[in-house]
Parts: C-alpha cells; sequence; structure tokens
C-alpha cells in the first residue's frame, strides 16, 4: 500500500507519518510539506505540481492546513479550500483510490440545543460566526462531491481540538485566550485530543480500508471547573454576562490579543462529541482530555496573574468594550450589582 501524507511535517502529522512509517502494511510513505525534512518531498501544494507524487490508487492522507490567522476574517479558510481543489483534481487525475480528510468536530456548530455528546448523525451547521469552521465544513462537502464522482473512497475525520507534546497550535490558542473572559449565561464542556492518539486513528482507517465519517475524541468531556483549574483559574472567577463577550473579545483582539468573537458560540454552546464509531473499528484513545491538554499548553502569561486582577482586567476591557460599542457601561454595572 502506498499512502501519501500532506502536512506530514507539522506538529501533528509527524506523529501520523511516523505511525503510518512504522506499519508494514504500508510499503511506500510519500510525505508532503513545504519544508523539506527527513522523508519530506518539499512541495507548496498551492502552487507545485500534485501529480508528480501522486499515483494510481494512492491513499491520501489531507493533513495540511494553512497557521490560523484571523486578521483578515473573511479570508479564514479560503487558502484551504484553493488547496483542497488542487489536491481533490490531481487526485482526480491520478486515480488515487482513497482520500482521509482531516476536519474538525468543530463543523458541528456550538448551539443550546445540541445533545451531548453529538454522533457523526448529527447535521452539520457551524457558526456562521467562525469562519474556520464554515470553512471546514464547506471541504468536507467538496471531498463528499468528489467521491460521488469519482467513485473513490472517502473518510472524513472529525477531530476534537488536537495537541501535540510541547507544541501549541493556533486554534487550541485562539480558544485558551478568548476564554479568559468567562461567560455568566455558560461555559461548554471542552474536548482536547492527543496528537498520538489522532495518529493510531488515521493508522487504523487507512490500514483498515475504513470510508465514512468518524468523530476522533478521547472519552469524556472536561466541565468548566475542571477546565479552568487546568488553566489555573479560580472557578470563582466573575463571569461576564452573554450579551457583552463577543465585544470584550473584539476590544481584546484590536489591542493584540489572540481572541476572536466568533469563538464565543463555541465556548458557551455544548459541541463536544462521541468516538462510539470510531473504537467499535477497534480503536481506543490512549490520552485523557487532561493530559491532552496538558501535553500540549505552555503556562501564559496569566498563570502568575491573581485572581483578582484577572477580575479586574477583565471588567475593565468589558467596559470599554460595551462603551465603545454604545452599549452602555450602566448596563453592566446593573447586571453585576443584581447578581447574587
Amino acid at each position: 500500500m502506498r499512502v501519501v501524507v500532506t502536512g506530514a511535517g507539522g506538529a501533528v502529522g509527524r506523529h501520523v507519518a511516523d505511525r503510518l512509517a512504522h506499519n508494514d502494511a504500508i510499503t511506500e510513505l510519500v510525505g508532503i510539506d513545504l519544508q523539506p525534512g527527513h522523508g519530506i518531498v518539499p512541495l507548496d501544494l498551492r502552487s507545485d505540481d500534485l501529480g508528480q507524487v501522486l499515483q494510481k490508487d494512492d491513499v491520501v492522507v489531507h493533513l495540511a492546513a494553512s497557521p490560523l490567522d484571523f486578521a483578515g476574517d473573511d479570508d479564514a479558510g479560503s487558502n484551504d479550500l484553493e488547496i483542497l481543489d488542487r489536491l481533490l483534481t490531481a487526485t482526480r487525475l491520478a486515480e488515487a483510490g482513497h482520500l482521509v480528510l482531516a476536519s474538525s468536530s468543530m463543523v458541528y456548530g456550538a448551539w443550546p440545543e445540541n445533545p451531548v455528546p453529538l454522533a457523526e448523525t448529527e447535521p452539520v451547521r457551524p457558526n456562521p460566526e467562525f469562519r474556520f469552521a464554515v470553512a471546514r465544513a464547506e471541504m468536507e462537502a467538496r471531498s463528499q462531491a468528489w467521491a460521488a464522482d469519482t467513485g473513490a473512497a472517502l473518510t472524513i475525520l472529525r477531530a476534537a481540538t488536537t495537541l501535540a507534546r510541547g507544541r501549541e497550535n493556533g486554534l487550541a490558542n485562539l480558544l485558551r485566550h478568548s476564554a479568559a473572559i468567562r461567560n455568566a449565561d455558560g461555559e461548554a464542556p471542552a474536548q482536547f485530543l492527543h496528537a498520538e492518539d489522532f495518529a493510531t486513528a488515521v493508522e487504523l482507517i487507512v490500514v483498515g480500508h475504513h470510508d465514512g465519517i468518524y468523530n476522533v475524541a478521547p472519552d469524556g468531556w472536561l466541565r468548566p471547573a475542571e477546565l479552568a483549574a487546568l488553566r489555573g483559574t479560580p472557578d470563582t472567577q466573575v463571569r461576564i454576562p452573554g450579551f457583552a463577550v463577543s465585544a470584550v473579545s473584539a476590544a481584546r483582539r484590536r489591542f493584540g490579543a489572540q481572541t476572536h468573537p466568533g469563538l464565543t458560540a463555541y465556548l458557551q454552546h455544548p459541541w463536544a462529541v462521541a468516538n462510539d464509531s470510531l473504537k467499535a473499528l477497534g480503536w481506543s484513545p490512549e490520552f485523557s482530555n487532561e493530559e491532552a491538554y496538558v501535553a500540549g499548553h505552555r503556562p501564559s502569561r496569566f498563570d502568575g496573574v491573581t485572581a483578582k486582577r484577572r477580575q479586574e482586567l477583565a471588567l475593565g476591557a468589558a467596559g470599554a468594550a460595551i462603551a465603545g460599542g454604545g452599549l452602555g457601561l450602566a448596563a453592566l454595572v446593573r447586571w453585576l450589582w443584581r447578581r447574587p
């Protein structure tokens, strides 16, 4: 079996490539990434000829993704869509046999009526304010159209937030910094997947020739209080009313914070996923949510800030954002005064 892995030099891609390289069922492994490295073919997926590395009946594992830079929200994910289109065209011409697409559990969207956990049968309806999730849903749709047209196998892996040991990724950073502002109207349970567990899932799918859609997540999830403890944030910290959270996030972002107002729903409403379908194939996660989180996060500058100072900073940002947005600081003060 010949396998091509895009993004093989990334934090997650290295785990996947290493796992596949040591499986005897795989006779040839070709890693693709922008930067050269051991066993990696340096290719720019945006411009280079992808046909030079693809062959008939290949299994193509598509992990490559643009760095999460939300300076231009309208463009978030557009590069990934362009790359996917080029890859789908190249795989069609080469008559590749199987595409494994790395997607995100964010495609389900974070909605108050979501069941916990979400199964693969739930509809895809990402929150429109967060373009990354919207782009991932579009990538799935385009891949499904490709599979229907070519007759090739397609596997979509909807992974929870994935972390590699000692490496922080853009999405995890964005979630962590955005979550510094606690929402009084509710907080979502969180899931963190270790990159090694994602790699074993890919290996199972590739070697077992499994197609379909599978959630990839650890067992269970972290409750808000548990996540706060891991972050070193007291669960007694003052929360900000829901109507102000997006404005606060936008204000912090204007001053350079790695936050995004489009994540407000994902921090408030549930989007944790079930892993039963993948476990039914024989997969089992080795790492817990807690272990994955600790492995993939470095201490932030807020870890040394007292709880009182965190509250002062949060309330100060809320006041500035609300005043600037015309919502009125008085509304926030009255709300805080009425809190039991």
